[in-house]
């Protein structure tokens, strides 16, 4: 986990001197900003994609440069018009917030509903991609202020299982239950007559999803979470077989990360209360310490979030 390790660095090079879209997120996996990737592949829409490591995330977070405080943003070149009617000033602008980034390349991509009213539904599928993900990562992680700082920390690992459990036999198998009786009449979260593309964004957004829990779950527990959903498994089967989806998925693909939930012994459990006091005590200490160099040797900058 990124909080305890520094995950390698893997930046894509070309940097804010490019006029492209850049998109940052963490170097340890999918996460917040798939939803973006895999939308940016569907449209065909060039951006660098940038990987950073817990250090450079802490660094940027604590130096203000995170509109919200945190990752994903989105670099967003300025044009020189803009620039000369705003009297100059930067020639990109930082955007954060998974949602509205999502929207935002869904417009660039031509993946977003024309209609009003279907950008209201969709906009509240991919508001339940958010939560659900947000309940996901809390069988994994835990918010707790350490060293004077709201953090997300891991659970035990002998804690996860049964939080994984209780959250896909309640809150995941109701979402699931959702998409599927919203897919059954025709196949799509949203079909218009004005919106011929396929995928739109909420189809992406459900499908992140699912292949998420997929990449969570051992067989037995994906077989019996998709049970009875006939129009949600025929969605992601039908995206699945994409040649963007097909050509991302080869560079970033759904890892199995199954291990995280995999039952522990007695002995894991006994060691794991021991040391998990003792990481708490380290990123107190280190947070603690990071904090008072940045506001001794060099002032910290006050961020929107």
């Amino acid at each position: 986990f990124f909080f305890f390790t520094e995950a390698p660095t893997m930046t894509t090079p070309p940097s804010i001197q490019s006029n492209r879209l850049k998109l940052t997120y963490f170097s340890d996996g999918k996460g917040r900003n798939e939803l973006v990737r895999l939308i940016f592949a569907v449209g065909r829409v060039p951006y660098d994609d940038e990987l950073i490591g817990a250090n450079e995330y802490r660094n940027l977070r604590d130096s203000g440069a995170l509109p919200w405080g945190q990752l994903p943003i989105l670099t967003v070149p300025v044009d020189n018009e803009h620039r000369r009617s705003s009297g100059g000033g930067n020639s990109h602008e930082v955007f954060g917030q998974s949602c509205s980034i999502a929207r935002f390349a869904a417009k660039k991509a031509g993946l977003y509903p024309k209609t009003d009213e279907g950008g209201l539904r969709t906009d509240a599928v991919v508001d339940s991609w958010r939560d659900t993900l947000d309940l996901f990562y809390e069988t994994v992680f835990a918010r707790k202020v350490i060293g004077g700082r709201l953090q997300m920390v891991p659970h035990p690992p002998s804690q996860r299982n049964g939080k994984l459990a209780a959250f896909v036999a309640t809150e995941l198998s109701d979402q699931f239950s959702r998409y599927e009786n919203m897919l059954r009449p025709n196949g799509r979260i949203c079909l218009e007559d004005d919106e011929a593309s396929f995928p739109g964004w909420a189809d992406l957004a459900v499908y992140d999803l699912v292949k998420t829990m997929e990449s969570a779950l051992n067989e037995d527990q994906y077989y019996k979470l998709m049970e009875g959903k006939a129009a949600l498994a025929a969605l992601v089967r039908k995206i699945d077989d994409l040649q963007e989806i097909q050509a991302h998925l080869e560079k970033y693909p759904y890892k199995d990360i199954s291990c995280y939930f995999a039952t522990r012994s007695s002995v894991s459990v006994l060691f794991e209360t021991f040391l998990m006091p003792v990481v708490y005590a380290v990123l107190a200490m280190y947070t603690r310490a990071r904090m008072y160099y940045m506001h001794g040797a060099q002032p910290i900058k006050q961020g929107s979030a």
